[in-house]
Order: C-alpha cells, then sequence, then structure tokens
C-alpha cells in the first residue's frame, strides 16, 4: 500500500494503481446510475421514490463514528504488525550476529558446525514466522491450539508421533524457537571450546543468557504479531459499520430526488451536474473508508493485495544474516598471522563503496556528487552537532 510521494503536487490525487478506486469505482457507477434513473422517472413520468432527508442525515452520526473507529482500530493493527515485525527480523539477525562474535575465537570444527546450525535454524525460523502470519487460519490454529492435543498436525495428514518434515507453514515456529534455545545455551557451552595455555576455555555463563534475551525478545514481537494474525476485527464491529455504511451510501440518490431539493422539474438539467459530481465524491469518500478499514485490518495479505511485504522484510533479514557469515568467513580467510582486516580498513572500504554508488548523497541534501571534500571530514559526534549553514 505504500507508495514513494512525487515531487508533482497532484501526481498522488490522480493515481490509480494501488488506490481504492477499483473498489468503489463499481457503487460509484451504480449510484450515478441510480440518481439517473431516479430523476428520470420524478420528471417524466411522475413516479417518485425517496425517502426522508432527516432520518438520513441522522444517520451520518452513526456512520461518521463507526467509520472513523474502525479505520483508527485497523490503522493500529497495521503499524503494530510492521513494527513487530521489524523488531522481530531484526532482533533474529542480531541474534545471529551476536553468535558469530562471542564464538569466533573458536576455530574448530565444532565451533564452525555449531555457527552453521545456528544460522540455518534462524532462517528457517524468519521463513516459517512469516508463513504462519501470511496464514490466517494456521495463525488461528496455533494461537488456540487447534489441531495439536489431539494428535493431528494443522494439515490433517500428521501425528505428533511422526517425524516433522521442514515444511514451511505446517509447524509450529514455536517448537523451533525451543530447539534454538536448547542449542543456545546447551550445545554452545559443550562444543564451542579452545584451548589456551592449557585451559579450556567455553562461553560464560553470560554470555549464553545474553543469547537467550534475545530469542525471548524475538517470541514476545512473534507473540505479538501472532495475536494480530490470528485475532481480526470484531465481527459485531464490522457488521455494523459496513451495514449502515453500504446502506446510507446507496440510498443517497434516494434523497437528493426528494421533493426537499432541487434535483427536479425544470432544475433538473441544470442541477444533475453538480449533483452527479458529489454522488461521486461521496460514495468514494464513505466506501472509500471502509475498504481502507478492511485492507489495513489484515496486514499481513488476505483476500486483497495490501499487505506491507512481509515477505520482502522476511527476505531482507535473511540476506544480512548470510552477508554477516560472510563477512566473518571473508576476514578468517584474511587473518593468517596477524589480523589484517581491521575495523578501520572495513569502514574504509565501505565508505569508498558507499561514495561510488547510485546512493551517494552530499550532506547539504542535494543529489550530485561533487568533489568538494564535504563528506572527507570525520563523522561529527552527536555533543558536537552539526549546522546546515556552515556547509558550502
Amino acid at each position: 500500500m505504500s507508495c514513494k510521494y512525487s515531487k508533482h503536487p497532484f501526481a498522488i490525487v490522480f493515481r490509480y494503481a494501488g488506490t481504492v478506486w477499483p473498489l468503489v469505482l463499481p457503487y460509484c457507477l451504480f449510484n450515478i446510475s441510480l440518481l439517473t434513473a431516479l430523476g428520470v422517472l420524478k420528471n417524466y413520468t411522475d413516479i417518485s421514490l425517496s425517502i426522508l432527508p432527516q432520518g438520513h442525515a441522522l444517520m451520518s452520526l452513526l456512520i461518521a463514528y463507526l467509520g472513523v473507529s474502525k479505520v483508527n482500530l485497523a490503522y493500529e493493527r497495521y503499524m503494530s504488525a510492521q513494527i513487530a515485525t521489524g523488531h522481530a527480523f531484526m532482533i533474529l539477525r542480531e541474534l545471529n550476529q551476536l553468535s558469530i562474535t562471542l564464538t569466533e575465537q573458536y576455530d574448530g570444527a565444532e565451533a564452525y558446525e555449531w555457527r552453521r546450525d545456528t544460522k540455518r535454524t534462524i532462517i528457517q525460523l524468519i521463513h516459517e514466522t512469516v508463513a504462519t502470519l501470511r496464514n490466517e487460519r494456521h495463525a488461528a490454529a496455533l494461537a488456540r491450539n487447534v489441531g495439536h492435543r489431539s494428535g493431528v498436525g494443522i494439515d490433517g495428514s500428521k501425528t505428533l508421533n511422526d517425524a516433522r518434515v521442514d515444511t514451511v507453514g505446517l509447524d509450529d515456529p514455536m517448537v523451533l524457537v525451543h530447539a534454538l534455545r536448547s542449542h543456545l545455551f546447551h550445545t554452545s557451552n559443550t562444543i564451542c571450546r579452545v584451548d589456551g595455555g592449557g585451559v579450556t576455555t567455553g562461553l560464560e555463563l553470560f554470555e549464553r543468557c545474553k543469547l537467550i534475551d534475545l530469542l525471548h525478545e524475538f517470541t514476545i514481537s512473534y507473540r505479538n504479531l501472532l495475536r494480530l494474525a490470528s485475532s481480526p476485527l470484531p465481527f459485531v464491529l464490522v457488521q455494523m459499520g459496513r451495514t449502515f455504511i453500504f446502506i446510507w451510501t446507496l440510498t443517497i440518490p434516494l434523497v437528493l430526488t426528494g421533493d426537499k431539493f432541487v434535483l427536479t422539474g425544470d432544475n433538473y438539467m441544470e442541477e444533475y451536474p453538480s449533483a452527479f459530481f458529489f454522488v461521486i465524491l461521496l460514495t468514494y469518500g464513505f466506501l472509500g473508508l471502509e475498504f481502507v478499514s478492511r485492507m489495513l485490518s489484515n496486514p499481513f495479505g488476505g483476500e486483497i493485495d495490501n499487505d506491507f511485504n512481509i515477505k520482502g522484510m522476511g527476505s531482507a533479514a535473511i540476506i544480512g544474516i548470510e552477508a554477516d557469515s560472510e563477512l566473518m568467513n571473508d576476514g578468517r580467510r584474511n587473518r593468517v598471522g596477524a589480523p589484517s582486516r581491521t575495523l578501520r580498513k572495513f569502514v574504509q572500504n565501505r565508505q569508498e563503496s558507499i561514495r561510488m554508488s547510485t546512493r551517494y548523497i552530499v550532506l547539504d541534501g542535494s543529489e550530485d556528487v561533487d568533489d568538494s571534500g564535504v563528506n572527507d571530514t570525520p563523522y561529527r559526534t552527536m555533543n558536537e552537532g552539526y549546522d546546515v549553514q556552515s556547509v558550502p
């Protein structure tokens, strides 16, 4: 649903793709056709089909409350899901980075296998989390523990006694979290060891506990995501809001063709264009809000393609995890005798890479790369501040 805002002031107004126009346009055409038919019947055949405008006006108060309430609730769900998803995936990447940092001094084959298994498990956890959240029925089954206590799997073809297959979306991610927690705490204490001066050392208790704490932060985010994915908006609120909004919107032509409005008699042809315009705007506004709340209420994707690309967020996390592991492998290959790949050299290489890429911009906000030397100065700290006017 998100888009890049154009500099042109009317680029968003006249945009069709990614809006609710495809959903609202049929109702706009219906209201226009109904308005035209009622106007013709009223002025040429003396057949009047109308409703009292007072009742229609009173309904607008309830419509405004229900519409705004639903949109606010749906928007809160959407933003909460986006924040929790980003936090969960970032925590998993940080967990992989910390596991590398705490064990990079161990050069044995067992330590390498431990780091590789940790990375694979984290990546598998991301896959299963994305698949679970995008499947509302599966998320609801996991949240309500349906199908597990009876010994039958989610797909109805596996029992708890059968060997579980590494199939994304058919298992509970919390089972994988439990296996990863045991791997981080127990296996790291027995495998990741190094002999230094005849003394066998390994991960300290607080280091292993830090890994467990990061995994616990992921479980908090996952619990919130599972709640959002398995618990839609209350049905009674959705039903009341949708019923009143559709009735109120689709009866606008019946009000405009009443005796107290000017869309009758000799003024019919003169007032029809303005009525035509406002019927479209009212239909688009009220039904558009209804469809927006419907789209935002299911941020993980559903019958409407409105999700915030949770698969892309998961892919970005996996790419980052692979890059972190590759960085460690690259550093170990270059660390022969003395560590030649220092942090300063690494940062300098990244600065040069960004400088040569299209993402590079100067500090004054312009998009052109110049040779003024502005970006050659060291980075300022938060205490030193930064004065935009001082930039040449």
